[in-house]
């Protein structure tokens, strides 16, 4: 478990961040599966993320992923609540609220060895979610202790881990769609 990390220097992660979404947008996997960016601010992206169904249609997810400790740590990760657009045709940063449980937005899974999603989780100071494996920076404040195998190393992983893993795991047999659709 980490200890209280530090925040990165705001101006560092924000530039590596960048360059490492824009790698993320012009990869194979992104072409593949459909991944679409939203930026809210330096920090904080949102990627759309496709999830496939076992014989049925794809359902369309949205995860808010934050540079506040990157790159030495993986980044902050939550499945968001897309935001209804303002009079303006804007969207606010902070509308992008995190699923709650049994949301259109939150994905049902079957816990897998490497990856599950919890909606409300325990942490120091309250209770919020948590997308679990070990290339989220949620996973390391709240307990869990990765093999050196899954651990995040700064310079090999980057947020493509982070996507590629949530992109496995909703396109395994374990998904089981929307959860207002699997829990109604």
């Amino acid at each position: 478990m980490m200890s209280s990390p530090s925040p990165a220097d705001p101006q560092i992660a924000a530039a590596v961040f960048a360059d490492h979404v824009e790698r993320a947008l012009v990869s194979e996997l992104a072409r593949r599966d459909g991944w679409a960016f939203t930026w809210l601010d330096p920090l904080h992206v949102v990627a759309e993320i496709k999830a496939g169904r076992m014989g049925g249609d794809g359902d369309r997810f949205y995860v808010k992923l934050g540079a506040e400790y990157y790159d030495l740590h993986p980044p902050t990760t939550a499945f968001v609540c897309p935001p209804e657009p303002e009079a303006t045709g804007t969207v606010a940063p902070l509308a992008w609220s995190s699923a709650p449980a049994g949301s259109r937005w939150l994905p049902a899974l079957e816990p897998l060895p490497w990856f599950a999603i919890h909606a409300a989780y325990g942490y120091a100071d309250g209770s919020r979610q948590l997308v679990c494996c070990s290339m989220t920076f949620e996973y390391y404040i709240t307990g869990h202790s990765p093999t050196a195998g899954q651990q995040w190393q700064q310079g090999r992983h980057t947020l493509m881990a982070t996507l590629s893993r949530i992109q496995d795991a909703l396109d395994s047999p374990n998904y089981k769609g929307p959860a207002d659709a699997v829990h109604p």
